[in-house]
């Protein structure tokens, strides 16, 4: 099945279960990149009323993929976290073909990562016409932030940076007091090998949380 036909009938079925959602990932990047890049695999975010994972698994299902799922744990990486994998909260439902885990795939994020649900509400109001009708798809704020926000967990993410550098260069008109506001609330530092790639006014931002964790005393026992 083609990568069209997947996200084709992946927003079908989403639609069908009366699911907010939202195209993520490579594509929303592709809407806001100076040049356009190849992406492998369709990325969509869900707000569900209940049952996240279940939801997504059903979707993945439904478009005959094998359905794998992703932790927090995962996607922070490292040994200690893979030792507490299974007690962190699913965030990502994966699916590809079962007989080739590498091929094109629909990715589903949960709302268990803490920018999905601001994001999801928002692109409702920010549709693209993909060539089979509008379809709600992340604000170039919000793929700004959900950039940042995989940076911070894994600063060596190749795609990220390149998408960062991307939109950052096409020079937008950039609504920064709602992504500092991101930042702030999802706690965004931008790690030391990522700053050259970063405009000024983020790595301001970033500094400016840095120093207010410096000021908030420490508990006491």
């Amino acid at each position: 099945m083609s990568l069209e036909t997947l996200f084709r009938q992946a927003v079908h079925e989403l639609r069908e279960r009366n699911i907010d959602f939202a195209v993520a990932g490579g594509l929303a990047a592709d809407l806001y990149r100076r040049e356009p890049r190849l992406t492998m695999d369709i990325d969509l975010v869900i707000l569900p009323e209940s049952h996240g994972h279940q939801a997504a698994v059903s979707v993945i299902e439904s478009l005959g993929l094998h359905a794998g799922t992703a932790r927090q744990a995962d996607l922070a990486g490292g040994p200690k976290f893979a030792i507490r994998q299974q007690n962190t909260e699913p965030c990502m439902v994966v699916g590809r073909p079962a007989n080739d885990p590498s091929a094109e795939g629909v990715d589903i994020l949960l709302p268990s990562i803490p920018w999905v649900t601001d994001a999801v509400k928002r692109a409702q109001a920010n549709t693209v016409d993909f060539g089979f009708g509008s379809v709600p798809s992340l604000t170039l704020e919000d793929v700004i932030v959900s950039k940042l926000y995989a940076l911070n967990s894994t600063p060596r993410r190749a795609k990220d940076l390149d998408d960062l550098q991307s939109v950052f260069e096409a020079d937008h008109q950039i609504d920064i007091p709602y992504v500092a506001g991101q930042m702030r609330r999802l706690n965004i530092v931008i790690p030391r090998q990522a700053e050259p790639f970063l405009p000024d006014i983020i790595l301001k931002i970033s500094r400016d949380i840095v120093r207010s964790q410096r000021r908030k005393p420490r508990s006491h026992r």
